[in-house]
């Protein structure tokens, strides 16, 4: 949540978007007819975009109610605040932050493979760099 709180501040335009904590997936809700947009900037981005699912016409989501409970399976990470609108930079903000958040964490698992413990992270550094 610290995350999209940062985002908002730092003037990136995020909708709504939600939690399922079982599955550990993340909803971004974009305003209708933004597929294609979306779609572009993700192309942008990198050639190999990471998996998502668009849903659209037909489709149905389920969100959290008015109220949260602390172990709703469904959660805000930021509730609607109003109608949507049509806001044409949020695609492309949200193929941004879905690539740099997807490469971030294909970095930490290469970091865990590389160095397995914290002791083998300290031996790679030079000699010349403080330890």
């Amino acid at each position: 949540m610290e995350m999209l709180d940062r985002l908002q501040r730092s003037g990136m335009p995020f909708g709504p978007s939600l939690i399922d904590r079982k599955t550990q997936r993340v909803g971004f809700f974009l305003g209708s007819k933004n597929e294609e947009t979306f779609t572009f900037y993700l192309g942008r981005e990198t050639e190999s975009p990471p998996p998502y699912r668009y849903l659209g016409e037909g489709c149905a989501v389920v969100v959290p109610g008015p109220i949260p409970l602390f172990d709703d399976r469904y959660q805000w990470l930021r509730p609607p605040t109003h109608r949507p609108e049509a806001n044409p930079p949020s695609p492309a903000a949200l193929a941004t932050v879905l690539v740099a958040s997807a490469e971030l964490l294909a970095r930490i698992d290469r970091f865990g493979e590389q160095y397995p413990t914290p002791y083998s992270a300290v031996a790679a550094l030079p000699d010349e760099v403080g330890r």
